[in-house]
């Protein structure tokens, strides 16, 4: 698989973003492993003075879990998809607390995603300065979707697959273009941190080392099946070592006998250092340049 593109960014607590680095993820906020950790209600787990893991259920399907990384507090929350109506005026709700009416107000998409997870969100904040944080949620990432024009799928069956795609409801309802692979180019949303080019890289040979593993988690963020045609999901999973973490967000993107694309954003950090070293990516290939095991990875 092809990499088509590659950007290291460096994440910095020092001061704040200037107007150069706004430019380039303000419009984020704006526009938008191995065992993993138990979920038990009201538990601790203490790892050692810095470092310290606390997971909350509820009855419902809502379960948050935080972990203290130095002065950063990692949370982790999940909680049921998205309703396909809205039922606020039926419940004595309002505009302002329904989801439904938010995703609509805000996003110009004539078609969501079928799962869209709302309440799915992993953020890093920074305890003693709160207004400095990183998160990744399904909104923002969903404010990047190309709502005006058809997506750069043109590669040979694609086509037909397109021209099949213009009789189906969905398309004959809102009748109008736009991506309906929902790619995003989303690398988080960044608020407070000063965010700087660098030549410095991911320390790989660090993360493959068999370290253990003190709070591990992922959650969706959405999800389509491409009416049956492949499928598109958006996912954010971290994972936290003695003297690291390592957060993984990626946009998968699988049509059917005619290409993948995979758009990554990698988040490094390690302990007593003022800064995280972010990496974007974006690789695709086409269905007859891959393998069977890779095509459906």
């Amino acid at each position: 698989m092809s990499e088509i593109q590659r950007q290291p960014r460096r994440l910095s607590t020092d001061g704040g973003a200037d107007d150069g680095d706004q430019s380039d993820d303000a419009r984020n906020v704006e526009n938008g492993y191995s065992t993993p950790a138990t979920v038990t209600t009201r538990t601790s787990y203490h790892y050692n003075r810095r470092s310290h893991l606390t997971s909350t259920t509820m009855n419902s399907a809502y379960a948050e879990q935080t972990f203290q990384f130095d002065s950063f507090v990692i949370q982790v929350t999940s909680d049921h998809i998205l309703p396909s109506l809205c039922h606020h005026e039926g419940r004595g709700g309002s505009v302002q607390d329904c989801k439904v009416c938010e995703y609509n107000a805000i996003l110009s998409l004539p078609h969501l995603p079928e799962m869209v997870f709302p309440n799915n969100v992993l953020m890093i904040q920074d305890t003693t300065r709160p207004n400095i944080k990183l998160s990744f949620n399904a909104l923002d990432a969903l404010k990047m979707v190309n709502a005006n024009t058809l997506p750069d799928v043109q590669v040979g069956p694609s086509a037909i697959w397109q021209q099949s795609r213009m009789g189906c409801d969905v398309v004959r309802k809102f009748g109008n273009p736009f991506d309906w692979t929902y790619s995003t180019d989303y690398q988080g949303s960044v608020e407070g941190f000063k965010v700087e080019s660098t030549d410095e890289a991911i320390d790989m040979e660090k993360l493959t080392r068999r370290d253990p593993i003190h709070f591990y988690s992922q959650v969706a963020l959405y999800e389509d099946e491409l009416a049956d045609h492949g499928c598109a999901q958006l996912s954010v999973r971290i994972r936290v070592m003695p003297s690291c973490f390592f957060l993984l967000s990626r946009f998968y993107l699988r049509v059917d006998n005619v290409m993948v694309r995979v758009c990554d954003t990698r988040v490094y950090g390690e302990h007593n250092k003022g800064y995280f070293i972010r990496e974007w990516s974006k690789r695709e290939a086409k269905y007859t340049e891959l393998s069977p095991l890779v095509y459906y990875l």
